[in-house]
């Protein structure tokens, strides 16, 4: 035998769960959240690490753009979801919300489940009461609030409130009337909220009623201008700066306020007046200055005297929608965009300058010439053809609607929030999620109880987003297996030195089918050295060559959150190293998976997985390995090669698996317990892992695990820890 190989032989048959294949790196798992969990991931399949486990994970979300129902509910002849406002992400490590009116009050989506309440930790010697007594910002009723209270976390006694810690505190305790309009204000972090009976603050802890202030007003809209707040209601409108309220537009042929919209770029408020158009004012700057009004109405070019709702896009263009269409302000001219039998709901702007306008048949997306790139760099050259009536638009247009990802065609109010956009339709909270890029990173030190310094793992990927296409997946996998140290073959004395390493490197895609099926492919290359540094008169032992995984994945199998999932992976020829006589086939695997979602709560979700692994190496009848056709049946139906039959063949066979489960909790979307085991009884292991991670933002993850060795025999894995790191972007 070739000396080089030698260290390496030796080391291999502890990294790996079956003999008989090359190329190790193909079998070794990545990612320390699945080692967490005893190694399983196929059905999982929901980071970066998919690639590895099963690229079919690759067609769903978050690693691919998908359309999804957040918050069903029945409102086919009214909202139920009212109005949407977003605080976005102000750091790298703070999360994005969302707060959402209903016909009964506030919802909360907290980046991963909608909340009802609000939570308070008591400090000190604090009572229910007392939290309660914050919260509703007055005395008023506090007895009566205070039952409600302990009836929503189940608070019987005294002697249950003494263990109480946290203190979920219903949003509609205060504010439980429909809602009308809503804002979160970002410099001072407050959430205005507008009702058919007046305005109401929230400032994190308590609510502030604005009744004495401003009066009892159908509150219609909000909109803000820095750390002012503008209120339309069916009274008038109002403006709040600096703890007072001031009355404005009196001389507005109609005090019924529709929408609003502040205009950063030109220091300019728009108002939708019912009945009379869409006025523009300039506020004063100064104690000594005027107001500055303007109204635009049907001879200036709007569509009609009732528009309902306003948008600024990217440009300081104004976008307002009527019944039958949209009024276009190019802030030279109006024009109009008809939508012939529909009926325009609402219309908002994303950061990327695109115009979503939700209608009674789906939404449009449309993204105006010069908010694109090439539209923004010819803007002046535009403006004077513009003019001549030169230019041809190259306007884009999408439609959305029941048939290509929404449920149903019916959208009463449309936001967009960073990479995502959020729908009110007749199904209830629709959710566009436009999937991030995803890099992780994983680090792992091989076989600790042997104390070699450079035996380690190393894992990196990559995920790419392609919109309706799927995504594409990058990957590197390696490891490196250390020195090995022998002696010559004449001279005892003459030691060579050799280094041992395999890399893996791979691309991947996955896509979606429907009915919640998704398809995946991998292409691998990989090159093996077992004898780098060794004498230069002897042949090397290296190889490489190229494998295939296939994996497909069914979200919702009978039950929603039940996934299944099936890959057979390592498709590819045999190899070689020295001799060319000698083949070895790499490690033609079958991967099992299961996984479920037991829990799905406001603060708590509970997974639980199981994968079943079985390496399908075959031979002929003279010792040559069989085609991966053949292999992959021949090995499971026949694997003591004497064609053999019955209960006890079967078993054998499914023996010479190996078998994972796992179970991760997460609380809060902020911290990860994972446990898993392994039982594999050809490579004699019966491990217990355990794993946690933290959720810095909706950007970082850290994952950390490690395994502790509960078999009989001395196992060489035991206390090897693992790193992880998931960064999305």
């Amino acid at each position: 035998m070739h000396k080089s190989l030698l260290g390496s032989l030796i080391l291999i048959p502890a990294l790996s769960f079956a003999a008989g294949s090359a190329i190790i790196t193909l079998e070794m798992p990545v990612g320390a959240r699945q080692l967490g969990m005893g190694e399983v991931g196929a059905a999982l399949a929901d980071d970066a690490t998919a690639m590895y486990y099963n690229p079919a994970g690759l067609a769903f979300g978050p690693l691919a753009d998908e359309w999804r129902i957040s918050y069903p509910a029945d409102s086919k002849k009214a909202p139920f979801f009212t109005k949407m406002t977003a605080r976005s992400k102000n750091g790298f490590f703070s999360k994005s919300e969302l707060w959402a009116g209903t016909a009964n009050g506030i919802l909360k989506f907290d980046s991963e489940q909608w909340l009802d309440y609000h939570s308070v930790t008591l400090q000190g010697t604090a009572k229910i009461k007392d939290v309660v007594r914050v919260f509703v910002g007055s005395e008023r009723g506090l007895d009566e609030y205070t039952r409600q209270v302990k009836k929503f976390n189940n608070i019987k006694n005294a002697d249950d409130e003494s263990h109480v810690v946290e203190v979920n505190i219903p949003w509609n305790l205060v504010v439980k009337d429909t809602i009308t309009a809503i804002l979160y204000e970002d410099r001072t972090e407050k959430l205005w909220v507008g009702t058919p009976k007046g305005l109401f603050r929230f400032d994190g802890k308590a609510w502030k009623s604005y009744e004495k202030e401003l009066g009892v007003h159908h509150v219609n809209t909000l909109t803000s201008q820095g750390a002012s707040v503008w209120i339309g209601t069916d009274d008038g409108l109002f403006v709040y700066r600096n703890g007072g309220f001031e009355q404005k537009g009196k001389v507005l042929p109609s005090q019924k306020i529709n929408a609003l919209v502040w205009s950063e770029m030109r220091k300019e408020l728009y108002v939708a007046v019912d009945g009379a158009g869409i006025a523009r004012l300039v506020p004063k700057k100064s104690v000594n200055d005027k107001d500055r009004w303007s109204l635009f109405n049907e001879e200036d070019g709007i569509m009609d005297l009732k528009p309902t709702a306003l948008a600024v896009d990217s440009s300081g263009h104004v976008w307002a929608a009527h019944a039958g269409g949209l009024s276009h302000f190019t802030l030279r001219k109006w024009e109009q965009v008809k939508f012939e039998n529909n009926n325009i709901n609402d219309i908002s702007v994303d950061g990327k300058g695109a115009i979503w306008i939700a209608t009674d048949k789906g939404v449009w997306r449309h993204l105006p010439d010069y908010a694109t790139a090439s539209g923004r760099k010819a803007e002046l050259e535009r403006g004077t053809a513009e003019q001549e009536g030169e230019v041809k638009s190259e306007d884009e247009w999408t439609h959305y609607h029941s048939g290509n990802g929404l449920s149903s065609n019916k959208v009463w109010a449309v936001l967009p929030q960073g990479n995502d956009v959020w729908f009110s339709t007749a199904n209830g909270m629709e959710q566009f999620k436009d999937a991030d890029y995803q890099l992780t990173a994983f680090y792992e030190k091989l076989l600790p109880i042997l104390n070699i310094p450079d035996l380690y793992h190393l894992y990196g990927g990559m995920t790419i987003p392609l919109n309706d296409w799927g995504t594409l997946g990058l990957s590197v996998n390696f490891v490196s297996f250390g020195s090995t140290v022998v002696s010559g073959d004449v001279d005892a004395d003459d030691l060579v030195a050799y280094n041992s390493s395999e890399i893996v490197g791979g691309i991947s895609y996955g896509t979606r089918f429907p009915n919640d099926w998704g398809l995946g492919l991998s292409v691998k290359f990989f090159y093996s050295d077992l004898s780098s540094g060794g004498s230069t008169d002897e042949d090397e032992a290296t190889t490489f060559g190229y494998a295939f995984d296939i994996g497909i994945l069914k979200k919702n199998l009978l039950i929603d959150k039940l996934n299944l999932a099936l890959v057979l992976a390592n498709i590819g020829p045999s190899v070689y190293y020295v001799d060319k006589t000698i083949e070895d086939p790499i490690p033609l695997t079958w991967r099992l998976g299961l996984a479920y979602e037991l829990l799905s709560l406001a603060d708590y979700r509970w997974t639980i997985a199981a994968d079943y692994n079985r390496e399908t190496i075959y031979d002929d009848d003279k010792g040559n390995p069989e085609p991966f056709y053949i292999a992959c049946w021949k090995s499971i139906v026949d694997p003591e090669k004497k064609d053999t039959k019955g209960l006890e063949t079967a078993k054998n066979s499914l023996m010479q698996g190996v078998f994972n489960v796992g179970t991760e909790f997460i609380y809060s979307n902020t911290i990860a317990l994972r446990l898993g085991y392994l039982y594999d009884r050809t490579g004699q292991r019966h491990e217990v892992d355990f794993g946690f991670g933290f959720m810095l933002s909706d950007m970082l993850q850290f994952d950390f695990a490690t395994i502790k060795d509960v078999g009989d025999n001395d196992g060489v894995r035991d206390g090897q820890m693992r790193f992880g790191m998931l960064f999305k972007f």
